[in-house]
């Protein structure tokens, strides 16, 4: 940053001392034009989890903010009557297993006789039919206890993927029918930003480009997001395109809801006023910085636009070249005497 330095009129002896400041020259300078769009973060994915079967609440393992692994145990549901007809069934299974293993001891003797003729066709057929029974039986028998076994394992309610839980939806001792709401869990190993294109820049948009993504909660943190896809069915009436954007938050700084600001390049290059930084001064809903014309500290109100480094677009009526106060302007007035001095000279801030 050039930093340069103008003596002026001496003090007078009927008034206080100018007021010492440093200045810096206005510049002329090529920007690239942005947009900045807002959006919302959304979880990567979120689920009610939901009891796939009925019964009361034995045991519930987790809290709202429990941070749970995939297949971890959110809830169990009572399961004393389904273990007892599961037992029952398994003992159904066994002894008709043991009639099966009779059956065809039976048919492998009955095997032997008919081929020397020792027994009749026809009772070979009944002992084969009934052998075909039994296995039949024996089929009903292990269907029953896989079902039994399936509406038991389902007893027990598990995280479908890796998430937190932010919302406790029953309670030890409740009833819920099948599809009863158990937790509500969201998974922030990634967040999705939608944000509303604007018609007039859709064409520049590109799928997996990368953005740069701020969060108004987050301070001057920059998340680097990826364009996931740009929606092709938008709103007629504002010419609007809904933007859907990816965000990795392996440190779960990204909460649900956070107010997002996606950045833009536009690929448009144009020259403008820049000044430094420490020039600009906000107070209010006003903005302005300060010149030095002939001696004396001259107001100008601006607006900024886009900054580069340490120098800030700024539009109004400065011209490249004006001298800006960038210290002491917090200092004086409009219209004060002012004495330009080097950034290391006495006085300066």
């Amino acid at each position: 940053t050039a930093i340069w330095a103008v003596h002026l009129s001496p003090v007078s002896a009927q008034g206080p001392p100018p007021a010492k400041v440093v200045v810096s020259p206005a510049v002329t300078g090529m920007v690239q034009d942005r947009t900045d769009l807002i959006g919302v973060a959304e979880p990567w994915r979120e689920s009610t989890v939901a009891a796939e079967v009925a019964g009361r609440i034995e045991s519930f393992e987790v809290r709202r903010g429990d941070r749970v692994k995939k297949g971890r145990v959110l809830a169990q549901l009572g399961k004393t009557e389904l273990t007892f007809r599961l037992k029952e069934a398994q003992a159904r299974r066994n002894a008709t297993q043991v009639r099966l293993e009779k059956a065809k001891d039976l048919l492998e003797r009955s095997e032997k006789l008919i081929e020397g003729h020792a027994i009749a066709e026809r009772e070979h057929r009944q002992i084969d039919l009934n052998v075909q029974e039994i296995e039949q039986d024996m089929a009903a028998s292990e269907a029953e206890i896989n079902r039994l076994q399936d509406e038991l394992d389902k007893k027990t309610v598990r995280a479908p993927f890796d998430g937190v839980v932010t919302q406790e939806l029953t309670e030890v001792g409740e009833w819920v029918e099948q599809g009863g709401a158990i937790v509500h869990l969201v998974d922030l190993s990634g967040v999705r930003v939608v944000v509303d294109m604007p018609e007039k820049y859709v064409s520049g948009v590109k799928g997996n480009e990368e953005v740069v993504v701020r969060f108004d909660a987050l301070g001057d943190r920059a998340f680097k997001g990826k364009i996931y896809a740009l929606i092709p069915s938008g709103n007629p009436d504002a010419h609007i395109f809904p933007l859907e954007i990816h965000i990795d938050n392996p440190d779960l700084a990204l909460k649900a809801g956070l107010l997002a600001r996606v950045g833009f390049d536009l690929g448009l290059n144009r020259k403008a006023v820049m000044v430094h930084k420490d020039a600009v001064i906000t107070r209010g809903t006003k903005t302005f910085l300060f010149t030095v014309d002939e001696g004396k500290a001259r107001q100008l109100f601006v607006t900024t636009g886009r900054s580069e480094g340490e120098r800030i677009e700024v539009n109004g009526p400065v011209k490249e070249g004006d001298p800006v106060i960038i210290r002491g302007n917090e200092r004086v007035r409009d219209g004060q005497e002012v004495e330009v001095v080097p950034l290391s000279g006495e006085g300066a801030s």
